[in-house]
């Protein structure tokens, strides 16, 4: 284990820390945050579902197959990794909400123990491998998202899983890493299908950085890459070339997303009532469904339509999205307002102003500590290092900015933020105790008898 080269007593009270991090943060998820769930409620949604993602898990649960309603059509409104997995909880242990906490907190911790694997690739500093999980778990947006039936805390262990992989395929230089780090992008886009298309931000990390590799070599590992992903998305990919003879890799949410970050930013109102322009925005797209003809099932406030055949779902979707890029294209100022609006929705947007004011007190702090973390490894020589890191999430959020952005979408995007302000407080402690440069604690690499199993090797 990491710990095993450590003195006894330096062992017991790591461990001990260890123990008590996890006991406090439980106690936050499941005593604190209950007790003050009647004043975030309205501006969090805690201890509910969200996005219908617990409608899809019944129906599949109980036999109806992969729909919004037993009687609507089959659908690709949302990728099936999270409803799948939702749905193995309520035929194990029924509709137990506590149960999905749990899951949750299970999913959070293990994503916390990922980042230890990680942050050793830049510092052997305990303040760094410990301290970036901690800062992780008591980040408020993990805790807010733990308390919810949503994707995020998934999707945040899976994407953090995918960043390791991608650090032990850079480090080996073997193709069949290549081929893992693939499938576990395949696991991650089924579950959001966000990082479908980084492999491209991938392979110009390889020519830029990684020169000991032909350009040929790395243009066949991330292709290899790409095919163990695509296998991996190859039984949703082929159910939805059955239902509707169209190549649909992941969901047909985008016309959707497009119109509502389309809508919502252009008719935001000064007191940033957020939740109400978003409902109004629904209407309008039952009003153009309606317009244009297609049956779906008249729910009242609903925020998607659900159609009776899957093709109107997917004619719906693209009719959305050619109406907003012609709409941004007649006006493009608006699409950099919109682009503008989005960079600060991703951060700090919540549904009302004043949850958007906590948005900011939470997030701001952990924003200007990871930009100083990664000018510190900048300064330090450690820029192949964290590029991978800061390709990706200049990546996710040029993917958001131009379509849709809340504060919770950049909840999957914590462990890295967490890594980086880690980084800025070991500069801090080194500079406290008189040393010049965090070089002087160089990055454990793969060949560290420091790290003893797994990923972490």
């Amino acid at each position: 284990m990491i710990l095993r080269h450590m003195s006894r007593p330096s062992e017991f009270a790591l461990r001990s820390l260890v123990v008590l991090v996890i006991v406090f943060h439980a106690g936050l998820l499941f005593v604190v945050l209950p007790e003050v769930s009647a004043r975030l409620h309205p501006m969090y949604n805690q201890d509910e579902y969200a996005d219908g993602y617990d409608q899809l898990a019944t129906n599949l649960a109980e036999g109806h197959g992969y729909r919004m309603y037993p009687d609507t059509a089959l659908t690709m409104v949302r990728e099936p990794g999270y409803p799948v997995f939702l749905a193995g909880i309520f035929l194990v242990v029924g509709h137990k909400f506590v149960a999905v906490k749990i899951v949750n907190v299970l999913f959070a911790l293990g994503t916390a123990w990922l980042m230890t694997c990680i942050a050793h690739r830049f510092s052997a500093s305990y303040l760094l491998t410990l301290g970036a999980p901690v800062l992780f778990l008591f980040h408020p947006g993990t805790l807010v998202a733990e308390s919810r039936g949503g994707v995020e805390v998934l999707f945040t262990f899976l994407l953090t899983l995918f960043v390791l992989t991608v650090y032990r395929a850079t480090e080996t230089n073997r193709w069949f890493d290549y081929v893992w780090s693939g499938m576990a992008l395949g696991v991650t886009v089924l579950v959001k299908s966000t990082p479908m298309l980084f492999p491209v931000c991938l392979l110009a990390y390889l020519v830029v950085f990684e020169r000991r590799s032909p350009i040929l070599r790395s243009c066949l590992h991330i292709a290899a890459m790409v095919v163990a992903m695509l296998l991996v998305l190859s039984p949703w990919i082929l159910r939805n070339y059955s239902l509707t003879g169209k190549f649909i890799p992941t969901a047909t949410v985008l016309g959707v997303s497009a119109h509502a970050g389309q809508y919502v930013n252009t008719h935001l109102p000064a007191d940033d009532s957020w939740a109400l322009v978003d409902r109004e925005a629904a209407h309008e797209r039952r009003k153009i469904a309606e317009d244009l003809g297609y049956p779906f099932k008249p729910v009242e406030n609903a925020y998607y339509q659900d159609f009776y055949s899957s093709g109107d779902e997917v004619k719906f979707s693209n009719y959305l999205f050619k109406k907003v890029v012609a709409e941004y294209e007649a006006s493009p100022m608006e699409f950099v307002r919109c682009v503008r609006s989005n960079l600060f929705n991703l951060w700090f947007r919540g549904k009302t102003r004043t949850s958007t004011l906590l948005n900011v007190i939470a997030q701001l702090p952990y924003l200007v500590l990871s930009i100083i973390g990664i000018i510190v490894a900048v300064r330090n020589g450690q820029i192949k290092i964290i590029a991978p890191i800061v390709l990706l999430l200049v990546y996710i959020v040029a993917v958001y900015v131009v379509i849709l952005a809340q504060a919770r979408y950049s909840v999957p995007l914590i462990p890295f933020l967490s890594i980086f302000a880690g980084i800025s407080l070991v500069a801090a402690q080194m500079k406290l105790n008189g040393t010049k440069s965090t070089a002087s604690l160089p990055p454990v690499r793969t060949s560290s008898r420091a790290v003893s199993i797994g990923l972490c090797r």
